[in-house]
């Protein structure tokens, strides 16, 4: 295949806009160095009418209660899904690893929860509380001024509560519980559950020029159009370019290896163009890898040379090995109290209020350490697409399970 040449040597090329390639994207471009930006997904921004799904009504629907291809309802703002075609991945042994991918400027960006928590020093030195695994290599105190700026640039709603396991940063004001959420912590307190206002990254006050404020909507997943929640588009590459940053967005783009030199350091990247399924090099002095643990992984396995004949950084032999998921578990409960309820408006964020910090200690169980329980629940609009059935609570895919507490 003939590969087309680009004559333009970036100083940095970053590889994915997500989380990480949106902030290094930001960082470097702002310290006036020549950026290119190389996304797998579109273009995208929830400002363009022709994009944005925000306030959509479920009769928009052009399904009108078929099933949707978007995983988290018609409207969700994430392009891609666990299972993409023409992007296949193996499970191996039997493993159930279910891998999403979001193929767009922002990546997940665009439809994550936006829970916004610091780690503690309790969280990377668990081993002198308890004795299990490793600590880190690195405290608290060596992140916390990066945390700062973090929350002082996207805007965490929260409150300072003083507490060992969830250091508190700079907030903005939290909304107020919504009525589910109230009798959550009226349950809460009788028990001996600590309950706090949640730490999201939604704006619910002015913080700059670029970003509007939250209206309330609760449809955070399908990406806001005022710029009111975290997106990397929308909170980091637009602002960058408006701040007059050297960035090339190259999109719809495959990053399929890094290349490089005699010495085996990195001299830029080769990509497949998804609209002409061309071939392209782009030439860098430096080359952010921020595809996600498993795109990031795929590429550097994929960038064998001489000098690296297992892969990019692959010395050790362990890219792509011991990756750990998010992990947790939902549960769902019913309130009768809530039978028949008075209506009014009760909007708020695309997510919790309030939660549940992280508490207790299991050691004494077969699994060590806490919980940080999330809140859902109130009345959200019914949605084409995605939901659940309350009568089954009671059931585990299909097989009747009982249920806990009072029937």
């Amino acid at each position: 295949m003939q590969i087309i040449e680009s004559s333009t040597m970036y100083d940095v090329i970053i590889v994915g806009s997500g989380a990480g390639g949106g902030m290094a994207t930001k960082v470097l471009s702002e310290a006036g160095l020549k950026v290119a930006v190389v996304e797998a997904g579109p273009f995208f921004d929830p400002k363009d009418p022709k994009q944005q799904t925000q306030f959509k009504w479920p009769y928009e629907s052009p399904r009108r209660g078929a099933n949707t291809v978007r995983d988290f309802g018609e409207f969700d703002m994430a392009l891609g899904g666990w299972d993409i075609e023409g992007e296949p991945y193996t499970q191996k042994n039997g493993s159930k690893f279910a891998w999403f991918r979001s193929r767009m400027l922002g990546g997940r960006t665009n439809h994550w929860g936006r829970i916004s928590l610091r780690f503690s020093e309790r969280d990377f030195k668990h081993k002198d509380v308890d004795g299990l695994g490793d600590n880190w290599p690195i405290g608290y105190d060596d992140v916390k001024p990066y945390y700062d700026k973090v929350d002082k640039l996207i805007g965490v709603f929260g409150s300072k509560e003083g507490l060992v396991n969830e250091p508190d940063g700079f907030f903005l004001p939290a909304p107020k519980p919504r009525l589910h959420e109230l009798y959550y912590m009226d349950g809460a307190k009788k028990t001996g559950v600590p309950v706090i206002p949640a730490r999201m990254s939604m704006v619910t006050k002015k913080v700059n020029k670029d970003r509007g404020v939250c209206v309330y909507c609760g449809q955070c997943g399908r990406s806001c159009q005022y710029y009111a929640d975290f997106s990397s588009g929308s909170c980091l590459i637009f602002p960058a370019q408006n701040n007059g940053g050297q960035i090339d967005l190259f999109v719809n783009s495959m990053v399929r290896e890094v290349t490089t030199n005699d010495e085996g350091k990195a001299t830029g990247v080769l990509y497949i163009n998804k609209e002409d399924r061309k071939e392209y090099r782009l030439k860098g002095k430096v080359v952010v890898m921020a595809a996600s643990a498993c795109s990031s992984a795929r590429i550097l396995l994929n960038s064998k040379s001489e000098q690296h004949p297992a892969g990019l950084g692959n010395s050790s032999g362990l890219i792509g090995k011991y990756l750990h998921d998010s992990t947790g578990a939902s549960r769902g409960g019913f309130i009768p109290a809530m039978m028949d309820r008075k209506m009014y408006n009760e909007d708020g964020v695309g997510g919790m209020h309030v939660y549940s910090p992280w508490w207790l200690d299991n050691k004494k169980l077969d699994f060590p350490r806490g919980y940080h329980i999330e809140v859902w629940g109130g009345m959200g609009m019914p949605n084409y697409g995605f939901g659940f059935n309350p009568n089954s609570f009671n059931e585990y895919f299909g097989e009747k399970v009982g249920g806990y507490g009072n029937s």
